[in-house]
């Protein structure tokens, strides 16, 4: 080939080996637990509040939001984000939790997906796939429903429409009632984090004792909020595709909550581990990884 071919082509093979090497250079990695706290950001919303996250993998992965659970924060993800592939995942601290900000008002599902509304916006997120568990799913649910523009797919963890009259007595008889700080090692804290089959103890000793550092007002707020909870009507207008996905020993939302869910959602894919509790993706991180990937990825 003359020399004159080969230059044009040797250039563009350099061009190509940098825009690979960019592209590496731009995924951040998925922070352990000794630096998981460190790992987060923090950006400001146009309602005023501030929200951290961590974000991992591609900078130019598929968007995939994670949203967590009452009392729970970002961290509640890091078990799982290592099986679900190259996607830029954004794991949120919901107001009043992790290290986001704790307003006085207002802790409804409504008020926290409007947050998540405006959290994309702040980090230039058109549309994501969003994935929750518990009050995140719930969050999730109605981002869906009230931005149906912004949700590609959704994952829906240990979810219920309503919270359980059994689960929302238990909370007022000991949350109402909870000293602060609490002890991460109370009886209830011991309760509120149990699981039917073992979850990895560094990472279950860190997340509860950073969900009994989670302020009074939180705490309230939330069980407030969730006793007048019900997205039932809210479920027609989700048109994303959907996964949800639940453990037959989740002692919150049983098999009544998840009948409730099959007849609002009937469109939707239902995911059973039998064994498992409401938080399976802490217990077989593996398979429920592979099981939302799967979906996402169609």
């Amino acid at each position: 080939m003359p020399n004159a071919l080969r230059r044009p082509l040797t250039l563009f093979a350099l061009m190509q080996i940098g825009t690979l090497v960019a592209a590496y250079a731009e995924e951040v990695p998925i922070p352990s637990q000794d630096d998981w706290s460190d790992a987060k950001q923090s950006v400001t919303l146009r309602n005023g509040i501030s929200l951290s996250y961590v974000e991992m993998g591609p900078a130019e992965g598929q968007p995939t939001l994670l949203l967590h659970g009452y009392t729970d924060n970002s961290r509640s993800w890091s078990l799982l984000a290592p099986h679900l592939g190259d996607r830029r995942l954004i794991a949120v601290d919901l107001r009043g939790h992790g290290d986001s900000a704790t307003p006085a008002c207002c802790y409804g599902i409504d008020t926290l997906a409007n947050d998540v509304d405006g959290f994309m916006d702040a980090l230039g997120v058109k549309a994501a796939d969003v994935v929750g568990h518990s009050l995140g799913s719930m969050t999730a649910a109605t981002l869906a429903a009230y931005y149906p523009d912004r949700v590609d797919r959704l994952v829906l963890i240990s979810t219920a429409a309503a919270a359980p009259a059994e689960a929302a007595d238990w909370l007022w008889e000991n949350v109402s009632t909870m000293e602060h700080p609490i002890d991460p090692d109370s009886e209830f804290m011991m309760n509120w984090y149990w699981n039917p089959t073992p979850v990895d103890d560094d990472f279950l000793s860190r997340e509860r004792a950073e969900s009994a550092q989670t302020s009074e007002t939180t705490w309230m707020g939330v069980l407030r909020a969730l006793t007048f909870t019900d997205w039932t009507k809210m479920a027609p207008h989700i048109e994303a595709p959907t996964l949800i996905l639940w453990g037959d020993q989740d002692s919150l939302f049983g098999s009544d909550s998840q009948v409730q869910i099959q007849h609002i959602l009937p469109q939707a894919k239902h995911v059973t581990y039998e064994g498992h509790g409401h938080n399976m993706f802490w217990e077989v991180p593996d398979k429920v990884g592979q099981d939302v990937a799967d979906f996402l990825d169609r």
